[in-house]
């Protein structure tokens, strides 16, 4: 059975039609202007919705070029340890190209070919939540014992000795890797080095909570630290 279409009417100015004629010119075809404007959309939209590396002739080109680089590079290493797996490597994209075969590098390099990209909106949450740890972990270390046995006693045992544990890698896992990277490949917020910021339980919200808090601290915070007050404050906030 035919699948039903409908008609629909476009108007294209004369640039474009150009366009459309010369890449139905190159088809083996040679199909019309109205069905080179049907696979065009067809094409657009696979690739607007598929997750699938499908690289472009040029793209192609310049990556068995790299690769060839890549190979040269590794025959002139005098190191032979590693270049075995970084051959196996260059073998897998050679021949990935040569036979259409894209569809393994997706499954092969999965670390590389993703469709990922961090939400700037976590980026700065993260950013916040991490900015306002530093002051308190730092706050803290510097207050009296009777001081930090006043927030005890105003906060509960629990804020004993308050720390950054990072976000749930299991349900908050781009927060958790924004931070790793903040802090392993960035160097910044150094103080937290060594952690490996996987609090194993959800903290976004009770952060985020604080946070809003801290925000209105931070512009006050100009060559002095927490007061106990503010520290109670923000603490009191992640649990209500």
């Amino acid at each position: 059975m035919v699948p039903k279409t409908e008609r629909m009417e476009l108007r294209l100015d004369a640039e474009t039609i150009e366009q459309i004629d010369a890449w139905r010119g190159n088809q083996e075809d040679v199909p019309s202007r109205s069905e080179a404007v049907r696979r065009l959309i067809e094409e657009g939209l696979q690739v607007t919705q598929s997750r699938d590396f499908r690289p472009s002739q040029p793209e192609k080109l310049m990556t068995w070029m790299l690769a060839q680089i890549m190979r040269n590079q590794i025959n002139e290493r005098k190191e032979k340890r590693n270049n075995e797996f970084d051959l196996k490597d260059i073998d897998l994209i050679e021949q990935a190209i040569y036979g259409g075969h894209f569809w393994a590098l997706d499954w092969e390099m999965t670390g590389v070919l993703h469709n990922h990209i961090d939400d700037r909106r976590r980026v700065s949450l993260v950013v916040d939540v991490m900015d306002m740890w530093t002051f308190i972990e730092r706050a803290y270390e510097g207050y009296t014992q009777a001081e930090k046995d006043q927030i005890v006693a105003d906060v509960g045992s629990w804020a004993k000795n308050p720390q950054f544990h990072g976000f749930d890698g299991n349900n908050e896992g781009e927060y958790c890797g924004i931070a790793s990277f903040l802090v392993d490949k960035l160097n910044r917020f150094e103080s937290f080095k060594g952690r490996s910021m996987n609090s194993h339980s959800p903290t976004v919200v009770r952060y985020g909570r604080m946070a809003t808090v801290f925000e209105q601290i931070r512009p006050n915070l100009v060559g002095r630290e927490l007061t106990v007050g503010e520290m109670t404050k923000l603490l009191k906030r992640e649990v209500a």
